[in-house]
């Protein structure tokens, strides 16, 4: 087996940090969803981004917390900026201790990170049974005499 096979290292090595990142935010997404505070907010009509580093527009949301407090800011989701029309009902679900951070109640995240997390394993776990196949076969091929390089 060559040098050449050290390149099955990067396919590998994305597919687990694909993986990993998604379980963690599997994670964050799943104790948002069991922890946090449902309340039914409107849509303004406006939108406005969240990141300073790109332009990715997110409909703008406004809602009042349980203890009377109005909240309006922009909710990042799966959904486009133009989808939800204003006026247009949603669940808002959020922490009151960190309002910054609440999201629309949908579970495209969820269903995001599910998706990206088997294509992660599917990638890492793939790499591994050909680069794992790809010794076995060498080896019986060679009698049990093969060379590392």
């Amino acid at each position: 087996m060559g040098p050449l096979w050290l390149l099955a290292l990067i396919p590998f090595i994305a597919g687990l940090a694909l993986a990993v990142s998604q379980v963690l935010q599997l994670v964050t997404e799943t104790l948002r969803r069991s922890t946090g505070t449902v309340v039914d907010a409107t849509v303004t009509g406006h939108v406005a981004s969240n990141e300073a580093s790109y332009a990715v527009l997110h409909p703008v949301v406004s809602w009042t917390a349980p203890d009377g407090t109005a909240h309006e800011q922009a909710l990042p989701d799966e959904v486009g900026a133009h989808a939800l029309p204003e006026g247009r009902r949603v669940r808002v679900r959020f922490d009151p201790a960190h309002p910054a951070l609440a999201a629309l109640d949908t579970d495209g995240r969820y269903r995001s990170c599910v998706a990206w997390l088997w294509a992660g394993t599917v990638l890492w776990a793939g790499t591994l049974a050909v680069v794992v196949g790809r010794m076995a076969y060498v080896w019986n091929e060679s009698d049990g005499y093969a060379s590392g390089w």
